[in-house]
């Protein structure tokens, strides 16, 4: 029996794209595979909701529920939409950049529960989408879809984070 070891970000790299598709590479073998879309958190940078994905999201489901039967492997990338998101001339004018996440989660809680969580730990309910992708074919065209941003060099250390059991 192979030792279950816990993947978690790395704090010494500035490769992101390697890192990111390292966790994505061993989320996407899982078998029960959500992508989760969030909009509409009110923040205005890229650590406010970093923090919040991570430890009132992500921690408050893992507190909840620490046994045996239950898991919770995730990876998430936040994104700036619009002009930034589409690789256009980015003018420090603007306002609202509508960051939002993506979010990839193996977890063995169902849909609702997910929905449960997003409807209660944030102070504002945000918009969201969750898909069950765990058969999707589209999944590589995913990885490319959460790296993108790193082309517009906005993508840094606290773009995104993880933490997947292998």
């Amino acid at each position: 029996m192979s030792k279950i070891t816990l993947l978690k970000k790395s704090t010494d790299t500035t490769d992101y794209v390697s890192d990111i598709t390292k966790a994505f590479t061993a989320l996407s073998k899982k078998n029960r595979l959500y992508h989760i879309t969030l909009d509409g958190i009110p923040t205005k940078k890229v650590e406010n909701l970093n923090f919040q994905l991570t430890n009132k999201f992500f921690n408050k489901i893992n507190k909840v529920h620490r046994n045996p039967y239950d898991h919770l492997n995730y990876l998430f990338v936040l994104e700036y939409g619009g002009i930034i998101s589409k690789n256009k001339v980015y003018s420090s004018k603007i306002n609202n950049l509508g960051i939002h996440a993506h979010c990839l989660v193996d977890t063995s809680l169902s849909k609702a529960q997910l929905e449960f969580y997003i409807n209660t730990v944030f102070e504002r309910i945000p918009d969201y989408k969750i898909q069950n992708i765990s058969n999707s074919t589209t999944k590589d065209g995913l990885l490319n879809y959460l790296l993108k941003q790193h082309k517009t060099r906005v993508m840094t250390e606290e773009s995104y984070n993880y933490k997947i059991w292998i």
